[in-house]
């Protein structure tokens, strides 16, 4: 080791341990307010304002900017292809943080106490998925949601009658983020249609896990709080399929829960701008969806869109031609290939194809 060598290390020690030195505590950005953000650390819940230059760690994260204006030259560069349900890993260009940052719900950030339930947020980690609305700051991608793990898709077995469309685009999001899913077809104290039944032994024929729940019998709750168990979590659905009610049974006291947090932090001074996290009695997080009520507005990038579809993603990039539309009449469609020998449902096709139309409009749309 050179002199020069040796210096370099001293100096890196003694960095590491001003960093020791400092009062800073780490904690998860419960919801954030404008201007300011409420964080639940071990010394309890604290108003915090951001330090003027936001530290920020430099190790590359995963982007999955649902939306995003950057696009792959060719098939299949700058992106990672999702793995199974479940075992995905977000999409998009792998690269070191770098440029200004907003603090978004979900985020692991470092904070200085100042007493009297407030702080400074001092440094954000890296953050391992995100959920991200595009045309957010300077004309990029808005986070709406950080470090999400998982997300309940949600949906009754009537009244109302669920919209597998809806469903097929929730999964293609989260397929897209890197998120696991659980879809959860609730109310089956009503009874459940055959075809209903028929559907959701196809969704978890292609390896989804699949729960039929009542908030009003309790079926099938002990295997949801599982899945919940120790991570952040979306329930999400169209309204009127008893998400509500659900949670008030997997959350009884979470409306004293968000009162506590209030009184504590003097959040009631300021606005919630984006979704909000709420503590699980046994451990973890469950977002509350009013936040980000969007999720179904938004798009997966057209290049993208067939990794999504799990059983479109083996052919993905087999079409003939690059600039393959995957139309009825496209000679060499790996795609159209896949729908004629019965590897994906002509409905989940339907669903692929009006994506598709969407992704590529919205496209046209920005240029």
């Amino acid at each position: 080791m050179t002199e020069a060598d040796g210096a370099t290390e001293l100096q890196a020690g003694a960095a590491v341990m001003a960093v020791r030195d400092r009062p800073w505590v780490e904690g998860i950005v419960v919801a954030v307010a404008q201007g300011f953000a409420e964080v639940h650390t071990a010394r309890g819940d604290l108003l915090c304002t951001y330090r003027g230059r936001l530290r920020r760690q430099t190790t590359p994260e995963r982007v999955s900017a649902v939306g995003a204006d950057a696009r792959p030259t060719k098939p299949g560069a700058g992106r990672t292809a999702p793995q199974r349900p479940g075992h995905g890993r977000a999409a998009g260009a792998e690269r070191a943080s770098e440029g200004p940052m907003r603090i978004a719900t979900g985020d692991r950030v470092l904070v200085t106490p100042l007493g009297d339930s407030r702080g400074v947020v001092e440094e954000l980690r890296p953050r391992h998925t995100t959920l991200t609305r595009s045309g957010g700051e300077a004309g990029g991608g808005h986070v709406m949601l950080a470090n999400l793990d998982h997300a309940v898709l949600m949906f009754a077995v009537r009244d109302p009658i669920p919209h597998f469309g809806m469903l097929d685009r929730y999964l293609a999001l989260c397929e897209f983020a890197g998120v696991e899913v659980t879809i959860c077809l609730n109310k089956v104290d009503l009874g459940v249609p055959a075809e209903v039944d028929a559907a959701a032994r196809a969704y978890a024929g292609l390896g989804y896990r699949v729960l039929l729940t009542s908030a009003r019998t309790g079926a099938h709750l002990a295997e949801l709080r599982a899945c919940l168990l120790s991570r952040i979590s979306l329930m999400t659905g169209p309204s009127g399929v008893g998400k509500s009610s659900l949670i008030n049974v997997l959350l009884p006291d979470a409306a004293q829960r968000v009162s506590a947090v209030s009184a504590a932090t003097g959040k009631g001074r300021h606005t919630t701008t984006g979704a909000r996290l709420l503590p699980l009695p046994d451990g973890g997080w469950l977002a509350d969806s009013a936040g980000i009520r969007e999720l179904a507005l938004w798009n997966v990038p057209a290049e993208d869109l067939a990794r999504c579809f799990v059983e479109l993603r083996p052919v993905a990039d087999d079409c003939e031609y690059e600039d393959c539309a995957h139309g009825a009449g496209e000679p060499s469609c790996a795609l159209r290939v896949a729908l004629a020998d019965g590897r994906i449902a002509p409905e989940r096709f339907a669903s692929f194809e009006r994506l598709l139309g969407e992704a590529r409009g919205e496209l046209v749309g920005r240029r």
